[in-house]
């Protein structure tokens, strides 16, 4: 999973495979907000995954997402 989806206000972080699956799922985010008059302080984010951390007690590993 190398993309991901953030709704502040509600689902919070989601990971995705595709690009166009994050990008599909931040468009139905907005629409439901949209739809339900709830579009005052809608704070939705889509992107690629670049790194990700990995500690393991107090080390902690950058790893390239593949």
């Amino acid at each position: 999973m190398k993309y991901f989806t953030y709704d502040h206000n509600g689902e919070g972080f989601e990971y995705h495979n595709t690009k166009e699956g994050a990008k599909r799922h931040a468009a139905e985010l907005l629409d439901f907000y949209l739809q339900n008059d709830n579009d005052d302080f809608v704070d939705i984010y889509w992107g690629e995954i670049k790194q990700s951390v990995h500690a393991n007690d107090a080390e902690l590993k950058f790893k390239k997402v593949m």
